[in-house]
């Protein structure tokens, strides 16, 4: 009866649905704190567990997207810093950190999502089913848009391949106008 969420998601970095390149790493997607839950010490043991639980499978470290000044469902940079993550890799504002356990090279963005460009000049979201709100936010977007005469290109990532090559660091929702990547915020 709880009025809140608590999760944390994270898979190995070659198999992450995510343009970032590395070896033997755990990528954190999320880890969300909210409600009720905040304020209660659980983020913390979320993250510990996922930093025990790599260690124990011999990863070489672990990592996450943050971002210079806080952003909508991104982690909170501050929060990583506390437990030793540091930034490997930038592109604008959003930088990937990660926190070493040995002296394997670390992971970095992919060539492809480091423009943050496209050439389509018309209004397009890239978009996948790795956060489980989006299929219902592209449905009820694209019927909103044909409803008011709208044109938005949907481009859906659907699988590891199209993941690891989107042309910006997002993959779960990214939108883009004229060309320019402008937010990941889900419309």
């Amino acid at each position: 009866n709880a009025r809140g969420k608590i999760f944390i998601e994270y898979e190995p970095i070659e198999t992450a649905w995510v343009p970032i390149n590395g070896k033997n790493y755990e990528y954190i997607y999320c880890l969300w704190v909210a409600g009720s839950f905040k304020g209660k010490g659980i983020a913390k043991e979320l993250l510990e567990y996922a930093i025990n639980d790599s260690k124990e499978k011999g990863m070489s470290g672990i990592c996450t997207l943050t971002s210079k000044k806080k952003k909508p469902f991104l982690g909170e940079k501050k929060f990583f810093e506390h437990y030793g993550f540091k930034v490997v890799d930038e592109v604008g504002d959003f930088q990937l950190l990660a926190l070493q356990f040995d002296d394997n090279e670390t992971p970095k963005f992919n060539e492809t999502a480091r423009n943050m460009k496209i050439d389509d000049n018309e209004f397009t979201i890239y978009y996948s089913p790795e956060c489980p709100y989006v299929e219902y936010e592209v449905n009820e977007l694209t019927e909103y848009s044909k409803e008011n005469n709208i044109k938005i290109n949907f481009i859906k990532i659907d699988s590891l391949e199209k993941a690891k090559n989107v042309p910006c660091i997002f993959n779960n929702w990214a939108n883009f106008y004229k060309g320019e990547f402008i937010s990941n915020t889900i419309l």
